[in-house]
């Protein structure tokens, strides 16, 4: 299932008794990518996600295609999507580098973040369906699941589907497009600059706005959401050290 702004449910999830919840534990965006382009995109997500891949590390497309047992055409296609999602960056002459958001950015990401989703949360675009309240409590059990096997590359996917869920369920298909693109460059800034022993986005965060949300308190909804994603930034730390450079061949080892 897909949305006018291109925001893409795969695939489903049982959630119990009869019911299936459509959501995506990977991209949030339709990439438009064959699958076997999409198993690439979302080995490299992973690496890049996992701090293996560190920030400013470079793709080189022959390496991959060899390591991928692929094409520099297919190749090429996967980095072109990773850079529309804002992971990796594509320099003329140089090639694709994985992305290094500083701090500046990182900031203005998180302000645009606000902006945004406390507004959906104190002004909501459609009422709150009883399939969206349920699509949200499958989210946040996946995240329990997540918290539980101590999985921080999932906490971090299941954390940004809480949030586009959010605004699929009270906002538009334009702002979940636009939430689904902030979410996925937070969840780099937050592979590459969380502190150690932090959580970003709290369980119990998400708990609670989905509570208040439900009892349709939506000052209370904003104020929650505000301090929510000001807790994400008071977790980074900016001065921490990029991770090591590696073998690509041993990162992405198949």
């Amino acid at each position: 299932m897909q949305t006018n702004a291109g925001v893409k449910r795969v695939p489903s999830v049982h959630t119990g008794g009869s019911m299936n919840v459509m959501l995506a534990a990977g991209a949030l965006r339709d990439d438009g990518l064959i699958q076997e382009e999409s198993a690439i995109a979302q080995a490299l997500r992973d690496a890049i996600l996992e701090r293996r891949l560190g920030p400013g590390s470079r793709l080189p497309e022959e390496q991959l295609a060899e390591i991928f047992a692929s094409s520099r055409g297919r190749i090429r296609r996967v980095l072109l999507a990773l850079a529309r999602e804002h992971i990796v960056v594509i320099q003329p002459s140089r090639g694709a580098f994985v992305a290094s958001p500083d701090a500046a950015e990182a900031r203005a990401v998180l302000a645009a973040r606000r902006m945004i989703e406390v507004a959906v949360m104190e002004r909501p675009c459609q009422p709150l369906t009883e399939d969206a309240i349920a699509v949200l409590r499958a989210v946040t059990e996946e995240e329990r699941r997540a918290h539980a096997a101590h999985d921080s590359v999932a906490m971090i996917r299941w954390s940004g589907r809480f949030h586009l869920e959010l605004a699929l369920a009270l906002g538009n298909a334009v702002i979940a497009g636009i939430v689904s693109e902030l979410s996925l460059r937070t969840s780099l800034i937050i592979a590459i600059y969380e502190r150690q022993n932090a959580m970003c986005c709290l369980k119990a965060d998400h708990d609670l706005l989905l509570g208040t949300v439900c009892e349709q308190a939506w000052a209370e909804a904003g104020r929650l959401m505000s301090r929510h994603l000001l807790e994400i930034e008071q977790n980074l730390d900016f001065s921490s050290p990029a991770p090591p450079a590696s073998s690509l061949s041993l990162i992405l080892k198949r």
